[in-house]
């Protein structure tokens, strides 16, 4: 059954989206909507299985899913579908405004499963050169994405995204192979000898020079992919230009793969030469994306890239959190994971729904958005709250734990500065939130004929603000709930993945 499950977490969301390619847009639609539920029925089924039963092999071998691998898969699941869903008032509004050429919508939907599948695939994979392979797909794909448009600044930042993207997996394969090097007269060479399990098995005998060059590479290459500064700077372009499903999937989840490769590499590394190196990189690059996030979220002039610089920030959190290690802070990494896909996401898309209303990503041009855009003006701000941390949030308690944790765990100087720039961080965001929300009464007038157009009848505005409700509302009353309660099994679940991330000194 597990090998079953663990195909269809893949093939699913990839046939999906090869039918997709080939059909109209109508039928399109329905067959990525069947792949990529096929997927998160089957990733939900892998998470069932892992969590209950532990770690488990499939496919002969070519799979292997622990507690971390399943809890980054429910993640890719969840975000999928809110993307989908997300989907068809995109390319509405893209047909209104006559930038969607034929064709063009079945080809963004089938790009949209595929890189879902490939997003998927990361996590379940065993094999480290595998996994390079899953997340080097996914950036063609999602380069592909960012320039659906096919805006002079979508395809700039399209281009960058691949060549950025790309060069950081160049160093991510350097890293790949040097921990190859550093196996091979262990395990012989064979693909064994990128095996995780196996690594993870052997690490105390690996060479321990060529595995700290091999973290470093992976630092540098998957960082890239993780947005960590000085890393980042494909970001806030991609982010920005990329339709806002295609946002919410970058952020919400293509993120979060990247990371688990790295910590893959963490895990090893530190089995070989102890926590203390890879630990100490985790930490500090982590709050210098922290430190490098906060003067352009305070600054910052563009919606979308505001939320983008915020995953900068997130991302760095996670590092140090996961960097200072301790049952703690890695539980709260684990929460902040979920947390922050969902209201990232959400974000994403709420905002995807102010722009097209109003014309403009312009934060200066976008006041009084609860009057305009009620539905997705009320969910950006409840997640602009959310994700800062304010609480009742789940992201307040992973936060909160992250914090703690570290301190307990030695690290209080570099904790306290994570803890001062996540403050900063949403003060500014909330400023951008409430001058959104309630400011900016001379430019709500100045209605555009796109915004006319962009506006649907009572009739049909009524169904979709329904739409609307359940989409944003659904995601952030889970993060809201989970900042109040935490249910036994989720705990239970929390604590494996944190087993997980400790890694040898857990």
């Amino acid at each position: 059954m597990i090998d079953l499950l663990v195909a269809l977490a893949v093939l699913g969301p990839a046939f999906g989206g090869a039918a997709a390619w080939f059909l109209a847009p109508g039928p399109a639609f329905r067959a990525a909507a069947a792949g990529i539920g096929v997927g998160a029925g089957a990733s939900v089924g892998v998470g069932a299985v892992v969590f209950s039963a532990g770690t488990q092999r499939a496919l002969a071998g070519l799979a292997t899913v622990d507690a971390l691998g399943a809890w980054i898969l429910l993640t890719v699941a969840i975000v999928a579908v809110l993307a989908l869903a997300g989907s068809p008032a995109h390319l509405r509004h893209a047909q209104i405004e006559g930038s969607l050429r034929p064709r063009d919508a079945s080809r963004y939907l089938g790009l949209l499963a595929g890189f879902v599948a490939s997003l998927a695939a990361v996590p379940i994979l065993a094999n480290l050169g595998l996994i390079w392979v899953a997340i080097e797909a996914g950036t063609v794909a999602a380069a592909l994405l960012v320039g659906s448009s096919h805006t002079p600044n979508a395809i700039e930042a399209a281009w960058k995204y691949l060549i950025l993207g790309s060069v950081g997996v160049g160093f991510a394969l350097l890293g790949t192979l040097l921990a190859y090097a550093s196996s091979v007269p262990l395990l012989g060479e064979t693909s064994d000898a990128l095996d995780w399990p196996r690594l993870m098995a052997v690490a105390p005998a690996l060479d321990g020079g060529l595995m700290r060059l091999a973290f470093i590479f992976a630092l540098v290459g998957y960082g890239t992919k993780v947005g960590l500064a000085p890393f980042h700077t494909w970001l806030p372009d991609a982010h920005s230009q990329a339709p806002s499903p295609i946002s919410a999937l970058l952020s919400g989840v293509s993120l979060n793969v990247a990371l688990y490769a790295l910590v893959r590499f963490h895990l090893v590394a530190s089995g070989t030469l102890g926590p203390a190196f890879s630990s100490t990189l985790l930490v500090l690059f982590g709050l210098f994306s922290l430190a490098v996030a906060l003067p352009f979220i305070v600054a910052q002039g563009d919606l979308k890239r505001l939320l983008a610089y915020s995953s900068i920030e997130h991302m760095g959190l996670l590092a140090v959190a996961i960097g200072v290690g301790g049952r703690l802070a890695l539980a709260g990494a684990a929460l902040h994971l979920l947390g922050h896909a969902l209201v990232k996401s959400t974000l994403f898309l709420s905002a995807g729904r102010i722009v097209d209303a109003f014309g403009t990503r312009r934060l200066g041009r976008l006041g009084g958005t609860l009057e305009r855009t009620p539905i997705a003006g009320a969910a950006l701000l409840v997640g602009v709250l959310l994700i800062g941390g304010l609480p009742p949030s789940s992201v307040f308690a992973s936060e909160f734990a992250a914090i703690v944790g570290g301190a307990g765990e030695g690290y209080g100087p570099a904790v306290a500065i994570a803890a001062l720039l996540l403050g900063l961080a949403f003060a500014g965001m909330t400023f951008h939130a409430v001058r959104l929300a309630w400011g900016g009464r001379r430019t709500r007038v100045r209605a555009t004929a796109s915004m006319s157009e962009a506006t649907p009848p009572p009739a049909r505005w009524s169904r979709r603000g329904l739409a609307d409700g359940v989409l944003f509302g659904v995601p952030l009353t889970a993060v809201v709930v989970l900042g109040l309660w935490t249910p036994g099994p989720l705990r239970d679940i929390l604590d494996a993945v944190a087993a997980v991330l400790g890694g040898p000194r857990g």
